[in-house]
């Protein structure tokens, strides 16, 4: 299975999903704790992107996270590289 780079779009889908947070409040630069994010959320995000894209983040990773966007370009950072 070729493993590509989630959209910002895919991402918000699983995180709306996860964190049951209405899917048209997410852009890049809403913040964690405006959406009522937890850290129980960010684990249930991984979990579900580790399953849908095969992205790998240790929670630990994510701590500095504040905004969506920032989620997102480490999400994103940790992608497998197709070949």
């Amino acid at each position: 299975m070729v493993q590509t780079v989630p959209t910002d779009d895919q991402l918000f889908d699983v995180i709306a999903k996860e964190a049951l947070v209405d899917r048209a409040l997410l852009n890049r630069d809403a913040a964690l704790e405006d959406l009522g994010i937890a850290s129980l959320d960010v684990i249930s995000v991984l979990f579900e992107v580790e399953e849908q894209f095969g992205i790998v983040v240790e929670a630990s990773d994510l701590e500095d996270c504040k905004t969506l966007g920032q989620l997102i370009d480490k999400l994103k950072a940790q992608a497998p590289v197709s070949a």
